[in-house]
């Protein structure tokens, strides 16, 4: 797959604790797409911390990509005694991924693309 890289690489030596990055594009907005590749067995999960019981294995050598979803945060406005009691809706995209050693060592890098 073709893709075009719109922010900088993050590279991350794996170890056997996790450890979470927040990717941007060079404009500073979080990328709707991520390509993840990397040198040795890797668990990564979005949003919270990768474990080996509930991450996603990515294999040696064999770059993935992935769509950074899109969430819904609330937030109110106004409240309880406010008539009306405004509520404003909006979406965000996730914004940290997580990454743990699936083997012993090795880098994971993570970049933006379109």
């Amino acid at each position: 797959m073709l893709s075009k890289v719109i922010g900088p690489t993050v590279v991350l030596t794996l170890s056997n604790s996790a450890q979470s990055v927040t990717p941007v594009t060079y404009s500073g907005d979080i990328p709707k797409v991520v390509r993840i590749a990397t040198s040795a067995p890797a668990f990564i999960n979005f949003n919270t911390a990768a474990t080996s019981s509930t991450g996603i294995l990515i294999p040696t050598g064999t770059p993935e990509h992935f769509k950074l979803e899109n969430s819904l945060a609330v937030a109110s406005t106004g409240t309880a005694n406010t008539t009306p009691s405004y509520i404003t809706k909006y979406a965000i995209n996730t914004a940290t991924i997580s990454v743990l050693q699936a083997g012993s060592g090795g880098f994971i890098s993570i970049t933006p693309v379109a």
